[in-house]
Order: C-alpha cells, then sequence, then structure tokens
C-alpha cells in the first residue's frame, strides 16, 4: 500500500536498539493490553482516562475498526512501537487538517520500563519525517503538560520549538490542565 495506507511501517535509530513503527494490529492486544495494564499509575499524570476500561478483546476490535477507517480518511496515522518483537509504546498523528493549514497533532508514551532509552525520541522524529515527506504536511504540533521535564526534552530534541501555554486544555484526573504547545515545521 502506499504511504497513506493502512500497512506504513517506520523504523528509527534509538539508542537503545532501532524501533520499528507499525499501525495497530489484532495480534498486538495481548502485548498492548499488558503494556497498558502494567502503566496506568507511570500514565495517569499526564493521559485522560487512563484506567483498566477499554483493555479488553471488543474494545480493542473496536478501537482497530476505528484506527482503520481514520487512516484510509487520511485523518490519522496510529502506530505502536516495537524494540524487536517487544511492544514498548505508541505514536500518533492525529488532527491532520489537510486544508490551508496542512497540519496534525502528535502524541506518544513509552513503557516506564523502556523510558531513558530514546525510543521516544526516535518515535517522534520517525512520526515527524513521516509527516513532512510521505503526508507533505507543513507542521506538526504537540501538546505537554508543563511539568513534564521528560516529554519537554524529547520534543525540544526532536526540534521542536516552545510556541505558549494551552490553559485548560486537557482533562487529566479530573482536573482540566495547562499544556506548553511545541511545534516543528518542515522548513525546520
Amino acid at each position: 500500500m502506499n504511504s497513506r495506507g493502512i500497512h506504513t511501517v517506520l523504523s528509527a535509530q534509538a539508542t537503545g536498539g532501532t524501533i520499528s513503527m507499525v499501525h495497530p494490529r489484532w495480534s498486538d492486544f495481548d502485548a498492548w493490553a499488558a503494556l497498558r495494564r502494567e502503566n496506568l499509575d507511570y500514565l495517569r499524570p499526564w493521559e485522560p482516562d487512563v484506567t483498566t476500561h477499554g483493555l479488553n478483546r471488543p474494545a480493542y476490535r473496536g478501537r482497530l475498526a476505528r484506527l482503520k477507517k481514520l487512516v484510509q480518511q487520511d485523518r490519522a496515522y496510529p502506530f505502536h512501537i516495537f524494540r524487536g518483537e517487544t511492544l514498548v509504546g505508541a505514536c500518533n498523528i492525529t488532527h491532520i487538517d489537510r486544508g490551508t493549514a496542512q497540519s496534525a497533532k502528535l502524541g506518544y508514551w513509552i513503557g516506564e520500563q523502556f523510558a531513558g532509552r530514546g525510543f521516544a525520541r526516535a518515535s517522534v522524529g520517525a512520526a515527524a519525517t513521516f509527516c513532512f515527506n510521505g503526508l507533505g504536511l507543513h507542521r506538526v504540533e504537540a501538546a505537554v503538560q508543563c511539568d513534564n521535564a521528560a516529554s519537554i526534552k524529547v520534543l525540544e530534541a526532536s526540534g521542536f520549538r516552545f510556541e505558549g501555554k494551552a490553559r485548560g486544555m486537557l482533562k487529566i484526573n479530573g482536573q482540566w490542565r495547562d499544556h506548553d504547545i511545541y511545534a516543528k515545521l518542515s522548513s525546520d
């Protein structure tokens, strides 16, 4: 399939080894559910609605159907991040705006046991390159909570620039949280 197809695969070099990024598959369910379950407390401060709800096969099947449709419509490109055969996290390109903006939003997470090995940085770099070279976008934006130093470091090391603060952007653990906005342009 072409660069906008459901079979897009990205790869990048990280300090912890080469990663590959592939669209979520049915065969990933057990590893994905286990990784999410193991990292509930680790992800809870940073993500909306971190619970075990949805970590079941019927919910995952529905998730895959929705994601496949978004890819086919060129509205989002979700990726699971693998180091060899091991699922280490996810990196998602969402909210693609093809009009005059030619932009997208980027989100990512890495399991705690895989943090600090360059996997997040490698996946953010590969996703940004795909946005610019594969999708022809002009701008990629990422929002990060102001106190998430590790994620800010990933974005800055990947060439994203701080643009400002979005007050009360996302509801995290029942509270509306401010986020710093970082962006990278195709010309950067």
